[in-house]
């Protein structure tokens, strides 16, 4: 396949991946994206991306960890330092042993060196995979904290036991002294790598500044350029790339920091990109993992001469194994911590089991073993080969569905508490303030639609506030007023009360008030049904529209007439009528609360337009040239923080967090390179009336 058809075909299934799970938010994303790359792999049979293992540490493992390494709490890792060790060493070399000599009993063709090889492979927690299942539950912070240490340093056991088992199976030899010696020379040396790339990185910066030639894309380019040359370089010495990078960034976070223009336009910077490659790296592993299982799994489940039976008989046995090894050896460590403080090992139960299962496997294991070789000691080829793959890729898939299964039964779904009331008063007092000044105003327009921006600011957390219930009571209301205003559309230019242009302009008025519909809450028939409906009428008035269009080819485009004008707000008058009667009907159905809201906003929208403002404030919500009133507004608004933050009502946290989003809607409304066409279409129409 060519090499621009796989870009495409990835960030297709990137966008798709992402949009299935926001529309179904409790199926795993990871799990979605390896359903696609199995997918992808059986449409495309001839699929065949050779998955070379260092490319991939140094490429996609790398940078993820270099950046989890960024962002790690090392303070609190350390104090747990004592059982990540443990679990990134200790666990690793016994789970290798306990696979290995399982293996060799379940499948008896298999040398004992390739089955070392696997549980090699298997041994470490993959970090992307364990976060992929935990970062949607509810982790104690210590819980967290050791699985995050665990997996920025245990890749580095888990490679070398494995190039220690591929050496014994290819010439026989193996030594436990240089085994040992191997493993403290490759973390130390990859923890030197690290520590001295990231000075330098610090250096060189440091030198530009004194030169003033710093430069955000500059310095952009060289975080991002860090993970890999720690990794190559590292690996170039013979020791853990892995560590190098984990290391790097460690300390590339553990800067001072300095309060300057510049190093808060490079944070926001790298923070955006890191995001975004983080996002796509993530993706890519679970599609790779998908694409690689179906090409692994095949050559050894249609091999006529093993026993699917056995080979899944096998995967189940080293997958509970897996889990078992790792288990026991925490209850051993937490036995022993018990015994020392003097405390019940009961307490620690939940944290065992959460550490258990939270040791899941993923590409990282694939890739590893996708290196054992086809030729042995004896330069015989390696017919065991696929069946190694098979196992090995069986129990990753395995484990990592035993993750996602098993994990929300010992901890609860993350739960963000939403209690708006502080925020929804302070923008109540903004908005007060306002229109206050607004009364003083000449030329009213550009202040009220700040103020429309603030109502809806404050809708939107009004609803946020509420249960998952309440939500859908009000998309589900939203969704029946689009109805009618639809339906009193249509009815009216069947009766020839607007022309096509009114119809046009009402139209728009509708699809804005679709956009704040969110569809995971309400029926996908209803509003699929609703959608088709508007295409099929949208495309029957379009065909009308172009013929007409046709026979008036030389005439000038028409202006909105008094009569078309007056046609429009009877159109939304009779829909008032009819919206306001339905949630009147609705009363002890829905909430008495939610509906009086919604009854509230039409009738303020029906004063605007009594008032001749509210397609003007239509427009200008959606044109951002009141900055001069928007600025106001953002000035208010941190008045008020600070106001609410000295009356003792807001924590600094809580304060921090609303300064955060009120920078970035200033950011964003101060920026001057949007498309200006929508904007100067309908001020045409409007000063044309």
């Amino acid at each position: 396949m060519h090499i621009v058809t796989i870009v495409i075909a990835f960030f297709s299934v990137l966008i798709i991946s992402n949009l299935t799970h926001r529309v179904f938010p409790r199926l795993p994303l990871p799990m979605i994206q390896i359903v696609l790359g199995v997918l992808i792999g059986t449409l495309q049979p001839d699929l065949m991306m050779r998955l070379d293992t260092e490319v991939f540490l140094a490429l996609v493992v790398a940078p993820l960890l270099f950046r989890d390494g960024q962002l790690a709490d090392i303070t609190s890792i350390l104090k747990h330092r004592y059982l990540v060790v443990y679990l990134a060493f200790g666990v690793v070399f016994i789970t290798v042993f306990s696979l290995g000599f399982a293996l060799k009993a379940m499948l008896p063709v298999v040398p004992l060196a390739a089955c070392f090889a696997v549980g090699a492979s298997l041994g470490p927690t993959d970090v992307i995979a364990a976060g992929s299942v935990t970062n949607r539950l509810e982790f104690p912070k210590r819980v967290s904290n050791i699985i995050k240490g665990e997996g920025l340093i245990n890749d580095a056991s888990g490679l070398i036991a494995f190039q220690f088992s591929i050496l014994l199976l290819t010439t026989g030899e193996f030594s436990l002294k240089s085994a040992t010696l191997a493993v403290l020379f490759s973390a130390i040396g990859g923890g030197a790598v690290g520590v001295l790339l990231a000075v330098l990185n610090y250096l060189i910066i440091g030198f530009l500044e004194e030169l003033d030639a710093k430069d955000v894309r500059g310095y952009l380019i060289a975080e991002l350029f860090l993970p890999f040359i720690s990794f190559f370089v590292a690996e170039k010495f013979h020791v853990s790339g892995i560590i190098a990078a984990v290391i790097a960034g460690v300390l590339q976070a553990s800067r001072f920091k300095k309060i300057t223009l510049f190093d808060a336009q490079v944070d926001t910077v790298t923070g955006t990109v890191w995001d975004t490659v983080n996002f796509s790296m993530d993706a890519l592993v679970f599609l790779l993992l998908g694409i690689e299982l179906r090409h692994v799994f095949a050559p050894a489940w249609l091999n006529p001469e093993y026993s699917n039976i056995q080979l899944i008989v096998t995967i189940l046995g080293l997958t509970v194994l897996l889990f078992l090894t790792r288990g026991i050896c925490l209850s051993f460590y937490y036995f022993l911590i018990s015994k020392r403080r003097k405390q019940k090992f009961s307490r620690y139960t939940n944290d065992i089991l959460l550490i258990t299962f939270s040791g899941v496997k993923g590409t990282v294991s694939i890739a590893t073993v996708l290196l054992t070789p086809t030729l042995l000691a004896s330069s015989q080829a390696f017919k065991e080969r696929p069946l190694v793959l098979f196992v090995s890729s069986g129990v990753t898939l395995l484990s990592f569905m035993i993750g996602i299964l098993f994990l929300p039964l010992l901890a609860p779904e993350k739960e963000v508490k939403k209690d708006h009331l502080l925020e929804i008063a302070l923008l109540e007092d903004v908005v007060l303030q306002l229109e206050n000044e607004v009364r003083t105003l000449k030329n009213k327009r550009a202040l009220n639609a700040v103020i429309d921006n603030y109502r809806s600011r404050i809708q939107e957390l009004v609803v946020d506030s509420e249960g998952e219930d309440i939500k859908q009571d009000f998309q589900e209301l939203r969704l029946m007023i689009l109805k009618i205003e639809q339906d009193g559309l249509e009815e009216a230019y069947r009766r020839k009360e607007v022309d096509e242009e009114s119809y046009d302009l009402y139209l728009r008025f509708t699809r804005r008030m679709e956009r704040v519909i969110v569809h995971r809450f309400v029926s996908g028939l209803d509003f699929q049904m609703f959608i088709f409906k508007r295409f099929f009428h949208s495309l029957f008035h379009r065909v009308i529209d172009w013929q007409k269009g046709t026979k008036r080819k030389n005439i000038s485009a028409r202006t909105l007439s008094h009569e078309q004008r007056k046609a429009m707000r009877s159109v939304f008058y009779v829909n008032t009528e009819r919206i306001l009667q339905s949630l009147e009907n609705l009363e002890g159905i829905f909430d008495s609360k939610l509906l009086d809201f919604l009854q509230q906003e039409r009738i303020r929208q029906a004063e605007l337009l009594h008032e001749r403002h509210f397609i003007d404030r239509v427009i200008q919500q959606s044109r951002p040239t009141n900055t001069e009133e928007m600025m106001r507004g953002y000035y208010l608004e941190r008045k008020f923080i600070f106001e609410y933050e000295e009356l003792g009502l807001l924590k600094k946290r809580q304060a921090q967090e609303l300064r955060r989003n009120v920078n970035t809607l200033e950011s964003y409304s101060l920026k001057e390179n949007y498309s200006q066409l929508p904007y100067e279409f309908f001020e045409y129409l409007r000063n044309n009336e």
